[in-house]
């Protein structure tokens, strides 16, 4: 069996991808907060005709990572009460977010037998650190006619190292594609006041407010 335990405040409505694919012998246990619970009618439409069978946790968010600590120890209750005989057919638990946090608990669960796996979505999508820079190529002998930028390469922009700066973290292309998917500044707002929570997303708002080109 398959076990898949989402973290929904990290990887929202894009970790659900590939539910429809999912069968009667996998779990998906959803990890939501006031921060983040709600579904889009297209997901809940997904989840209804999943064959999958589906819990939801609504944890109480009262200090910072609060949803990662309940979902370690549900994790570790978990594989207490479900780890396999070597006779038996084996169980796959997947913890279902980007959150790079996560990523010492396989080691040390593979220690009591348990098989986990850090991935994006439903369709176990691994999460892999990112591949670092390719060394400058030598262009000492490189012909020294002007050439135009590539068109496909698209800089960093303000808006995405303001998030960056403000919430310490490396990849914000999500939210930086939600918030361009918005129409109204005040849509961004209430975007990220449901995603972060009212006071930090007020905060988030006010530092990329000049960079919103709405």
């Amino acid at each position: 069996m398959n076990y898949f335990l989402i973290d929904y405040e990290n990887v929202n409505v894009a970790g659900f991808d590939g539910v429809s694919n999912l069968t009667e012998s996998d779990y998906v246990i959803v990890f939501y907060s006031e921060n983040a619970e709600t579904l889009t009618f297209g997901l809940h439409r997904r989840i209804t005709e999943s064959k999958a069978n589906f819990q939801f946790q609504k944890v109480a968010v009262k200090e910072k990572n609060a949803l990662d600590f309940q979902l370690c120890t549900y994790l570790g209750f978990l594989v207490n009460d479900t780890l396999t005989s070597e006779d038996d057919e084996k169980n796959f638990y997947y913890i279902v977010s980007n959150d790079k946090g996560y990523s010492v608990l396989p080691e040390y669960l593979k220690k009591f037998g348990a098989d986990v796996k850090i991935v994006s979505n439903l369709s176990k999508k691994v999460v892999t650190p990112a591949a670092p820079n390719p060394a400058p190529k030598d262009t000492s002998t490189a012909s020294t006619t002007p050439t135009k930028p590539n068109s496909a390469t698209k800089p960093v922009g303000e808006l995405e190292k303001t998030l960056i700066k403000v919430l310490k973290m490396n990849d914000v292309s999500e939210i930086v594609r939600n918030i361009n998917n918005l129409k109204t500044k005040t849509e961004i707002n209430n975007y990220l006041c449901k995603k972060f929570s009212s006071q930090k997303g007020g905060e988030i708002y006010r530092a990329i407010k000049q960079f919103i080109k709405v």
